[in-house]
């Protein structure tokens, strides 16, 4: 099944489609937390908006878990099967300096979003590291150093 699912993926994402055992596999189902086992059947590292769609729908088609993983810092509960979707590559920034907001793919890290906002003499209220994804900071609640004083980044 996993191979069946690989290859109808490979004709339709333009990043990696990858199962256990080939190059790179363990590269892109790598998790921050390293007591969290991550080995699902099969992993495609998107590369666009069309690539996490066309994952979702095969997942759906061939009726297994979908579970997507950006940074690698949120991995909590381990995954031994189905379609894993790495959003890594996802990293494209855009800083509006007149709104005063930030437009980030499902991969960016902080440190991406710092440097693209200091460029205009902004800051991003953000958690206290720089290697960890927005998305997930976020969607946790964004509780960093700046919150008693600017709010959760959340907000």
């Amino acid at each position: 099944m996993s191979r069946t699912l690989a290859d109808t993926l490979s004709a339709q994402v333009t990043g990696p489609v990858l199962v256990p055992g080939d190059d790179g596999y363990d590269d892109e189902v790598a998790a921050f937390n390293l007591a969290t086992t991550l080995r699902p059947d099969v992993a495609v590292g998107a590369t666009s908006t069309q690539d996490v769609v066309a994952a979702v729908r095969a997942a759906r088609a061939h009726g297994v878990p979908l579970v997507v993983h950006a940074t690698g810092h949120g991995a909590e509960h381990p995954v031994t099967s189905g379609l894993l979707v790495s959003t890594r590559r996802l990293d494209a920034v855009h800083v509006d300096p007149a709104a005063r907001t930030a437009t980030v793919g499902a991969g960016v890290r902080w440190a991406a979003v710092a440097a693209a906002a200091a460029e205009h003499g902004l800051a991003p209220v953000a958690g206290s590291s720089p290697t960890v994804g927005v998305v997930g900071y976020l969607l946790g609640g964004g509780v960093g150093p700046f919150a008693r004083s600017h709010g959760f980044s959340s907000d």
